[in-house]
């Protein structure tokens, strides 16, 4: 897949991010929940945040080159996998302790949701393990 296609990917990914964050803000001022505004704030932001990073880098030709150095070099590429990868190890034990936590609490319906996650969570990262073995 050609680098360029790869970004207007991330472009129109970005864009569906900022919608669904002002979607979940007008859900949650419907109905007053203060997380789900809260969570649409923070995906409108990072959702803008991106929209403009992508759109600033397809329309700059030297952005457009620095970036795919930056992606397509190993060095970079190792780093990115391994901070991935150390970031869902913290995550899965950052949950487990919160998860015991909870429990101890007697909160035994938030504990569950959370469990929930954590094996949502592995299942995709084993069935992207399996996809991506196949590709390479």
């Amino acid at each position: 897949m050609k680098f360029e296609t790869k970004l207007k990917i991330r472009l129109y990914t970005a864009i569906t991010i900022f919608i669904l964050g002002v979607v979940f803000i007008v859900i949650g001022f419907m109905k007053p929940v203060d997380t789900l505004s809260s969570f649409g704030v923070m995906l409108a932001i990072i959702g803008m945040a991106r929209t403009r990073q992508y759109m600033r880098i397809t329309k700059n030709e030297d952005a457009l080159h620095e970036r795919k150095i930056m992606e397509t070099d190993e060095r970079n590429i190792a780093i990115w996998t391994k901070s991935r990868s150390l970031a869902a190890s913290v995550y899965v034990i950052v949950s487990a302790i919160v998860i015991i936590t909870l429990y101890i609490l007697d909160m035994k319906d938030i504990a569950t949701v959370i469990s929930y996650t954590i094996i949502v969570f592995t299942l995709i990262n084993w069935i992207c393990y399996y996809v991506i073995k196949r590709k390479y």
